[in-house]
């Protein structure tokens, strides 16, 4: 099963391929994923997806993009997203993350400040759906399969090919920038995020609206116009699948019974967690358990 970790501010745990040569290449079921989807992360690696069977609706910048089989998705780095499914469980799709010192060569370079640090720190370039209907940005899909092969071949010189695809696929993307979509104003992505922190540190607790924003600040009316506007899902949403998250490494790695599962959770109560957890995972907590379980005995 496939599960995005990440620490209290949503960065992802995970490092993409190596200090040496940043780049890894992924091939993502939904069905495969915890939940059933990705959930929201950000990192520092910039990304780029196609989509190789159904569709997939991507959640970036406050606003949510249907992605269909054979068109493609990129997602600046530094910024909060997430993926799921629409319509059939089984949708995929190829991911590439690169770091953006790939592309720097080395500190203060031409390219770093010239063709890097602007459309990373700047407005531009957030997020952007890419068709298979337009020739430059189906350009930039087929480099993408082109970097698919080359890294599953591992084969000599491989590194210096998918730098230079990299290198050639970036360019036609910060040229396609000056159509990239508004940018969601920054404040309502930092406030975002502090209530995402909040959410994950107190998840345990019985909270309410009032409880988010005074912890952020904000009244619990703005708190929630704030992390729909980012995240596209309501504070509350959010909370449920978290604690259904937390539920099911509890279920994977204890032996715990489904009780006391719930209340460790966040759930009021046994009954409210089985029902949400059947809704969202399409089986109970015990049926789970039977085909998941990594304790002993």
């Amino acid at each position: 099963m496939i599960s995005i970790n990440v620490y209290d501010d949503q960065r992802e745990m995970k490092q993409h391929g190596s200090f040496e040569f940043p780049v890894a290449v992924y091939h993502y079921v939904m069905s495969d994923c915890v939940m059933g989807y990705i959930n929201w992360h950000w990192h520092e690696e910039i990304q780029l997806n196609l989509v190789t069977h159904g569709a997939v609706r991507f959640f970036a910048d406050g606003q949510q993009v249907l992605v269909k089989e054979g068109d493609g998705f990129f997602i600046n780095s530094g910024r909060l997203h997430m993926a799921r499914p629409e319509a059939d469980p089984d949708s995929s799709y190829l991911c590439l993350d690169f770091h953006p010192r790939l592309m720097s060569s080395f500190s203060g370079s031409i390219f770093e400040e010239k063709y890097v640090k602007p459309y990373l720190a700047g407005d531009g370039l957030n997020h952007r759906k890419l068709s298979s209907r337009s020739s430059e940005q189906e350009a930039v899909l087929r480099q993408l399969e082109t970097i698919d092969r080359l890294y599953r071949s591992a084969e000599f010189g491989y590194e210096l090919k998918i730098a230079a695809q990299i290198a050639e696929l970036w360019l036609r993307l910060i040229s396609l920038s000056g159509e990239a979509a508004a940018p969601t104003p920054l404040r309502s992505h930092d406030t975002a995020q502090e209530i995402i922190r909040f959410l994950r540190q107190h998840y345990q607790e019985d909270l309410t609206l009032n409880d988010v924003g005074r912890a952020v600040g904000f009244s619990a009316s703005e708190c929630c116009r704030l992390f729909k506007r980012v995240t596209g899902d309501t504070i509350l949403n959010y909370l449920k699948s978290y604690r259904l998250t937390r539920s099911i490494e509890l279920l994977e790695e204890t032996e715990l019974p489904v009780s006391r599962i719930a209340l460790e959770s966040g759930f009021n109560g046994a009954s409210y967690y089985i029902e949400s957890f059947k809704k969202e995972l399409r089986q109970t907590p015990l049926q789970y358990r039977r085909e998941h379980r990594t304790v002993s005995g």
